[in-house]
């Protein structure tokens, strides 16, 4: 059994649409990652189904005490339990910031037996607004901006503006590319062939060593050059081994950039995924292994949050939990050090911390004194 739909972008004029098909068993977080793939969205944010006065989503775990309603879990509600009668409709709502809503309805319920499994983007127009933009407003201001040469934000959309975007463009031949990619991950689990057992193949340090050794000059300088092109993470590894402090200093700046997105992006507002930034952060410390950088990221990363707070007012307690915890890691981190070099330099950032929170709740002002108090330094 295949289903077909239709999938429009709420408010949004000429409008923007998708027809596609899938099987009925899958997760409705399967379908979000479809819908991901056919709609060009980055899968940067959170996301919703309503769906037969249910919401199904993934539940965030920053915000979960704040929730009052029941959120299904989407990686275990499968779509033909809610959903069986053709031109039945139903809500997606991706980006709670921009509050992008989408429109699917059933239009076709295929119960022929030699329908293909994978999902296929049947047809569609137009590109998707681009991320961040500020929702449908946004996105609207932004094309009479591009439009007009004069408008006094022309200038800044053109050059933020993701290169290659056409709003009136849509090749409905690269996502299915994309969802063929995927097809493992985007049907239900009992269809995907298994595969034989097999003993994982693993290489130890001492087969590496081995190998390296039996291994000529010019093989070495390809396998290098191989490892480069592999992924982004390698080629930030071999920057920072090949081109030293410079290339530290370079990184240091771009993610502390991905932090500063979590709670103050270009546009719209922040999305508080402490997680990613969280993540920014560990991942630096693993690529450079820069003590004074990593440190550096911990201490802007509460200096956000502080931020965040006197933007925005008190959040809740997970939120200052979190803060909390990367404070005392930097406290940590200067008792350790015993040139004191780091408290000296940065002496007054993690006092001014301390001085920002004076009023803010949840204990967090007094949590942080304390901790404050047992710098060694002091």
């Amino acid at each position: 059994m295949i289903y077909i739909c239709k999938i429009e972008l709420d408010d949004m004029a000429p409008s923007i649409w998708r027809q596609f098909q899938f099987h009925p068993e899958i997760t409705f977080h399967q379908l979000h990652k479809i819908i991901q793939v056919m709609m060009g969205w980055e899968d940067y944010h959170l996301y919703e189904f309503h769906i037969g006065g249910q919401v199904i989503g993934l539940p965030d775990p920053t915000f979960e005490d704040m929730e009052t309603r029941e959120v299904l879990n989407a990686r275990r509600e499968k779509v033909t339990k809610y959903l069986q009668k053709e031109n039945t409709e139903f809500s997606y709502i991706y980006d709670f910031g921009d509050n992008w809503r989408h429109t699917i309805k059933l239009e076709k319920v295929d119960t022929s037996a030699s329908a293909d499994v994978s999902p296929i983007c049947l047809g569609g127009e137009r590109s998707c607004p681009q991320e961040d933009v500020g929702g449908v407003w946004g996105h609207q201001n932004m094309m009479e901006a591009l439009l007009n040469p004069n408008h006094p934000e022309h200038g800044e959309f053109k050059e933020w503006l993701k290169e290659g975007y056409d709003p009136e463009t849509f090749h409905y031949d690269e996502v299915n590319d994309k969802l063929r990619e995927r097809r493992n991950k985007l049907i239900p689990k009992s269809l995907i062939p298994q595969a034989e057992d097999k003993k994982p193949v693993k290489l130890t340090k001492t087969s590496l060593n081995k190998y390296l050794k039996r291994m000529g000059q010019e093989q070495l300088m390809e396998l290098v050059k191989e490892c480069y092109g592999a992924s982004k993470d390698m080629e930030r590894f071999l920057t920072v081994k090949m081109l030293g402090e410079e290339a530290v200093e370079s990184l240091f700046h771009e993610y502390r950039k991905k932090v500063e997105h979590e709670f103050f992006p270009q546009r719209g507002h922040g999305k508080l995924k402490l997680q990613e930034a969280k993540k920014a952060i560990s991942e630096f410390e693993k690529l450079t292994g820069s003590e004074k950088y990593s440190f550096e990221l911990k201490l802007f990363y509460v200096e956000m949050g502080v931020s965040f707070t006197l933007t925005y007012g008190d959040i809740d307690e997970r939120f200052y939990e979190s803060m909390e915890s990367m404070y005392a890691d930097v406290v940590q981190t200067v008792n350790f050090d015993d040139t004191a070099e780091l408290f000296e330099e940065y002496e007054e950032r993690i006092c001014s911390i301390v001085l920002d929170t004076n009023g803010i709740g949840w204990g967090f002002h007094d949590t942080l004194s304390y901790m404050h108090a047992q710098i060694r330094w002091i």
